[in-house]
């Protein structure tokens, strides 16, 4: 091929795509490359009824169309905004998947209000905003419209006396701030400016599933175009398309599209996916919430699990601490809900949790959380300083006399005291399946019952799962995001 052209939308965000694109083609392309941007239906209606008037694909379908007509070799498009239905006349790769989550962002002089109004064009979002009282220290969200570039929903949201937040893909973010500046330096400043008079909050993949295939560049070709097509498979990342096309395909059953409140989300679990979706059933119009976890190993179902009642089960007592350290001005990672003091916490400044029931404990206590590593252990996803407002480490408050590594400089927060009552024994002893919330907990446990390292265990993704199987094979050891979900995939 002696040119390969090149199509893309003509927004800040769109442009820093498509130098992506680019930088992956011309790595095993030395011919000629030229781009050409043009605005999609999308862009041209900001109107609040424009996905009604226009249908799925507003962002995309005009310009699918320009490669039909051979006016293009590749389209690039965010991945989520591709109708599920594409054409039959073309296919898809796409590059390495960025963070997928929704972040929210309230606006400085809107955060000691008790009331909120966060603007959002998606039906997805406005559903979550229903749930946001669990996670967010407000009485009340409301839904407000808002459309256009990544600049401009700022731009609006700051100037708006009715606005104090908006719903964001943090993958669009992301690559803001890590290309932005070598695309447009001007547009990468104003961005700048307008991002740092917000309060940044990252939304649990668990409990907000994004839109299927958020964060994932697709680059769109003609299945007639042979030439273009052994270029883009070369580039193309299969694990990154394989979760876009399962959540695609979850999507679809129910009509598919962005206009959907729907989310979905496949992440991965060690030796094992996990397919997470939220959202409104079309036919029944009732909410549902739903994890499904992808593995070539069927789980035999078994009468006796331990624990069997969380209510009842008690292998510790916690012996709070006071803060050693002062917490002024630090960033935090909380892994327990239960504190002896609250006002040093709310001076931090970022909070994160170890996982969501965590930060819903927290946040009735009044402490905005950021974010939180959803039970995924430390290795999730981590949070890059510019969604920090102090660019320094971050101390985890965990147990004294934690003799496991972390990533973290550490806080004593609790004293663990072995402390079994006699309901548990009876369940340790009786139980075949076992799941650990904690690896002190396996490692009294085996004392108690050294037969269990030959039995079925479980535990999640994090610290425990490193330790534990060291100890056991990783065959006998299941991994769950919670023990809600070990109980309703290994409990009879």
């Amino acid at each position: 091929m002696n040119e390969i052209k090149v199509l893309s939308r003509e927004s800040f965000l769109a442009k820093i795509q498509t130098k992506l694109a680019v930088q992956k083609i011309r790595s095993i392309y030395k011919g000629k490359i030229n781009i050409k941007y043009s605005s999609s239906i999308g862009d041209k209606d900001n109107s609040s009824k424009a996905w009604e008037k226009h249908g799925f694909g507003i962002f995309t379908n005009s310009l699918t169309e320009e490669l039909l007509l051979k006016n293009t070799n590749i389209v690039v498009h965010s991945f989520k905004d591709l109708p599920v239905k594409s054409s039959k006349k073309t296919s898809f790769v796409c590059l390495e998947r960025d963070d997928p989550r929704d972040i929210v962002l309230i606006k400085n002089s809107s955060l000691k209000k008790k009331k909120l109004v966060l603007a959002t064009s998606s039906p997805r979002r406005r559903y979550y905003l229903r749930l946001l009282k669990d996670y967010l220290p407000y009485k009340s969200f409301k839904a407000a419209t808002i459309r256009g570039n990544i600049q401009t929903r700022l731009k609006n949201i700051l100037e708006s006396g009715k606005h104090d937040g908006v719903f964001m893909a943090k993958a669009a973010i992301d690559r803001v701030f890590k290309y932005g500046e070598k695309v447009d330096q001007k547009e990468f400043k104003r961005f700048k400016y307008l991002f740092n008079e917000f309060e940044k909050i990252i939304l649990p993949i668990s409990e907000f599933p994004s839109a299927a295939a958020q964060g994932c560049i697709a680059l769109e070709y003609r299945n007639d175009d042979i030439k273009t097509q052994r270029i883009l498979k070369k580039i193309n990342h299969v694990a990154s398309l394989n979760d876009c096309f399962l959540e695609r395909k979850y999507l679809a059953k129910w009509g598919g599209g962005c206009s959907l409140d729907i989310g979905v989300t496949v992440e991965e679990l060690h030796n094992k996916k996990i397919l997470i979706a939220k959202g409104k059933d079309t036919f029944t119009k009732k909410y549902f919430h739903e994890k499904k976890y992808i593995s070539d190993v069927k789980i035999k179902k078994v009468r006796n699990i331990f624990p069997s009642n969380l209510g009842k089960y008690q292998m510790f007592k916690r012996s709070l601490s006071d803060f050693s350290k002062k917490l002024d001005n630090k960033n935090l990672l909380l892994t327990r809900g239960e504190y002896k003091e609250i006002p040093p916490l709310k001076k931090a400044s970022n909070i994160s949790t170890s996982g969501t029931s965590t930060w819903k404990k927290v946040n009735k206590n009044g402490l905005l959380v950021n974010s939180t590593l959803d039970g995924f252990g430390e290795n999730y996803r981590p949070i890059e300083l510019y969604y920090k407002r102090k660019k320094t480490l971050t101390y985890k408050l965990t147990y004294g006399k934690n003799k496991f590594k972390s990533k973290y400089p550490t806080i004593s927060h609790y004293k663990l005291i072995p402390s079994i009552n006699e309901f548990t024994i009876d369940n340790l002893f009786l139980a075949e399946s076992f799941y650990w919330m904690s690896f002190s907990a396996f490692e009294l446990a085996i004392k108690l019952r050294p037969d269990i390292l030959n039995k079925r265990n479980a535990c999640g993704p994090g610290n425990t799962y490193r330790e534990i199987s060291k100890i056991i094979p990783k065959k006998q050891l299941n991994v769950y995001l919670n023990y809600e979900d070990f109980k309703k995939y290994e409990l009879k």
